[in-house]
């Protein structure tokens, strides 16, 4: 572009549709003016449409909106509903107990000095408890529920037909599922004869407990 006899570079601007309709819409002149009249229009003629449908097409696009609605409707619905059921509260019931209680009560502990909650869940699958559901179940033996204190995982509460179950197949099966590795030398760990390693052998598992 030249303006007397200075020469100034040419810019080209390129807008969006929307763009160039927020521009006019804030153009306080003719053009701007027709431009929010126009939209006034276009909203009235929505809600006349939705209060008052007068064709096919009106009432395709109003049942096409409701089946919408209605279907976000059913989705936060489900929510709620398994919300409902994971904030069951069965802690106020004192005689559930978590694996890690049953495993203290027959001091069971693992090699890092924890309760061998592990342990437990093999001997619960061994009595044939669906723990490995990740979603709300209850049986006469089991409570599976949401916690809601961690994103998405599911605690596993025993009933007390459950823990005594637990603990009579324990104490019943503990001798056949014993198992000791000991030293065949000596070494700077350990005397020949001395036990390398202990635990309870469940569903061709080894389960190593601490002394």
């Amino acid at each position: 572009m030249t303006v007397g006899n200075l020469k100034r570079p040419q810019i080209d601007y390129y807008i969006t549709v929307t763009m160039a309709k927020e521009l006019y819409m804030v153009e306080n002149n003719y053009t701007g003016r027709q431009l929010r009249k126009y939209f006034i229009e276009i909203e009235e003629r929505y809600r006349e449409i939705i209060n008052n449908p007068t064709n096919i097409f009106d009432f395709m696009k109003l049942a096409l909106n409701q089946i919408e609605l209605n279907s976000k409707n059913i989705d936060i619905l489900k929510v709620d509903v398994e919300d409902l059921k994971s904030k069951i509260d069965v802690s106020i019931k004192n005689n559930y107990c978590l694996a890690s209680d049953i495993a203290e009560q027959l001091n069971l502990y693992s090699e890092n000095k924890i309760a061998h909650s592990n342990l437990i869940g093999a001997i619960a699958r061994e009595l044939g408890y669906k723990i490995s559901y990740k979603h709300y179940y209850e049986d006469e033996f089991i409570a599976i529920v949401k916690d809601i204190s961690k994103n998405e995982y599911w605690q596993i509460y025993f009933k007390p037909k459950a823990v005594e179950e637990i603990t009579k197949w324990f104490n019943e099966n503990k001798d056949n599922i014993y198992y000791e590795i000991q030293y065949i030398r000596n070494t700077k760990n350990g005397k020949k004869g001395e036990i390398k390693e202990k635990g309870y052998k469940i569903e061709n598992i080894c389960y190593k407990i601490s002394d």
